[in-house]
């Protein structure tokens, strides 16, 4: 197991600390950085053996402000009517077509079903490297620690 604030190889047991509001795992050294956090004695349940579906992570696609506008004048609506019809603020429709405000999962389901458009598709993930840091290439939070204090 690694340090994730040095990442360096732990031997032994890992320290559980409470380090600027989160959780991590660390080594002896790396402990002094935050305070001690007790882990409550697991209880064991029987579960069945069903695994939860893991729902893809959905954005908004790159054109919803323009796709939400060209469907709502094409059916005849106005931004209000639209609002009304989606239970939201003519503010926030005004934003989204303006491209001030990306849709969050449950207004962009509502305005697909309206206007019968796509505006959310699966997420591509962004790929992080680290130079040096982790023994497996890994980037730790003492990386993104360095990075800030250089930038």
């Amino acid at each position: 197991m690694e340090c994730e604030v040095c990442g360096g190889r732990i031997s032994g047991k890992p320290h559980l600390v409470m380090i600027e509001g989160g959780k991590v795992r660390t080594c002896s050294r790396c402990a002094r950085f935050g305070s001690e956090v007790r882990e409550p004695k697991q209880v064991h349940h029987r579960r069945s053996k069903r695994v939860p579906r893991q729902e893809p992570e959905l954005e908004p696609v790159d054109d919803y402000s323009e796709r939400i506008r060209r469907a709502r004048e094409a059916r005849g609506l106005s931004q209000e009517e639209l609002a009304r019809m989606v239970q939201e603020k003519e503010s926030v429709i005004a934003r989204l077509e303006a491209g001030r405000m990306k849709p969050d999962l449950e207004t962009a389901r509502k305005l697909e079903r309206v206007l019968e458009i796509e505006l959310m598709v699966e997420a591509e993930g962004e790929e992080w490297s680290a130079q040096g840091g982790g023994t497996g290439g890994e980037l730790t939070i003492g990386d993104i620690i360095k990075i800030k204090k250089r930038g």
